[in-house]
């Protein structure tokens, strides 16, 4: 089975005028599947953009490999493949969007009744049907979004590559892409997905790679990058700042909330943190254990 994105060893240095050479990325080597959604994470200049511009040839690597179904990212066969969302997508506001995905279908090779067909499906999906002839300048960021991740799709992309794009949707728009993306998944597309909400990427993605510093840390499964490690959390009744200060010594991470303070460590501390607890006279409210979250895991990683 022909991977649709495998990288190998790819590097990219910038350089600068003036200045040392920066080196964006360093020895990246990623493999993903055909049908999965792939999370792409890593804090800001960990060189998630720079590998997104490589993999849609805006930019050439220095050193190694990227391919794109077996193919380098340059040949124009397996460029047809690919629907792209860029992170802060940019669309001339007079146009409406039927007008816009029309333009991008057209630069696809579809016929005028190809065009209409692909158009009417794109808008349905995200549902934008109600606005396609609203002019872009008149719509919300959120709305506007819908259209960029419309025109991703307008071509009918075996592979999707997407720079945040839930960024400006409330939740029901953030619902409603979330199922639209498994939708994609169930139907055999492919989908790299760049995000930083880390809850989302959680419930949806097969894989995840998390990079740092233009370097892979680790790829596979959330369940596998999550530690196995399950804590346990302890509410109590609201803290005062100097029993706070006086619970220091324990090793535990404290939480305050005007209801409750959480207390939340590994189950080992748990006779020492009760007996503290108790000497203080704050009053239990519950205890409950969980793993730690993606989002844990990832600033345990990247941070």
């Amino acid at each position: 089975m022909t991977l649709p994105i495998r990288t190998e060893n790819l590097s990219k240095v910038y350089k600068l005028p003036g200045k040392q050479p920066r080196r964006a990325l360093n020895s990246l080597s990623i493999e993903v599947p055909e049908g999965v959604i792939f999370g792409f994470l890593g804090p800001n200049g960990a060189g998630k953009t720079t590998t997104i511009k490589i993999l849609l040839d805006f930019i050439r690597p220095t050193f190694g490999i990227a391919n794109l179904f077996g193919q380098p990212t340059h040949d124009p066969s397996v460029r047809r493949l690919v629907g792209y969302l860029p992170e802060q997508p940019y669309f001339h506001r007079f146009l409406k969007p039927a007008e816009l995905l029309s333009l991008h279908a057209s630069l696809c090779g579809m016929s005028s009744r190809e065009v209409r067909n692909a158009v009417a499906d794109a808008l349905e999906q995200v549902g934008m049907n109600e606005y396609a002839d609203t002019p872009i300048g008149k719509l919300s960021k959120g709305l506007t979004q819908r259209v960029g991740i419309a025109q991703a799709l307008v071509g009918n992309p075996k592979l999707l590559i997407l720079d945040e794009p839930t960024s400006g949707l409330d939740p029901i728009g953030r619902r409603h892409i979330r199922d639209l993306l498994i939708k994609l998944k169930q139907e055999g597309r492919t989908i790299f997905l760049s995000s930083h909400l880390l809850g989302e990427v959680e419930s949806l993605c097969d894989i995840v790679a998390v990079v740092k510093n233009g370097s892979l840390v680790t790829c596979g499964r959330p369940e596998q990058i999550c530690s196995a490690t399950t804590y346990l959390k302890v509410y109590t009744a609201p803290a005062r700042s100097d029993d706070i200060e006086r619970l220091q010594f324990l090793n535990a991470h404290i939480e305050c909330r005007a209801d409750a303070t959480i207390f939340r460590t590994e189950p080992g501390n748990a006779y020492e943190l009760f007996r503290a607890l108790d000497q203080l006279g704050l009053r239990l409210i519950k205890v409950e254990t969980e793993r730690e979250s993606l989002e844990e895991a990832f600033l345990r990683l990247a941070a």
